[in-house]
């Protein structure tokens, strides 16, 4: 099966801008979100799933793919979103993100 392509550029509520609203994750804690961005696996753009578990109707999320360029984590699936976008408006350490999101 084909990944779908990244969106062009992050939602405007997507965890990975500096912008987010703190603590806002979803599913994931903050450290399971740096995980995921740090493994091989493709992650799915939160308004764009349809149905859980299934890539039908969705995107691959720009603000992961933003992070991973950020921190030039380039995974082993060429098709896992990476995007290089200098001065973007996303993390560009996982420190950055974990402070951010959680409480300390």
């Amino acid at each position: 099966m084909s990944l779908p392509d990244a969106l062009s550029k992050p939602c405007n509520d997507c965890p990975w801008r500096y912008d987010s609203t703190e603590g806002w994750l979803g599913p994931y804690s903050a450290r399971q979100w740096i995980d995921l961005a740090n493994s091989d696996e493709a992650i799915a753009c939160h308004e764009t799933i349809q149905e859980s578990g299934s890539w039908n109707g969705a995107f691959q999320c720009a603000g992961a793919a933003l992070y991973r360029g950020n921190v030039g984590k380039l995974p082993r699936d060429p098709e896992v979103a990476v995007m290089q976008e200098p001065g973007n408006d996303c993390f560009i350490s996982s420190m950055e993100f974990l402070e951010h999101h959680t409480d300390t």
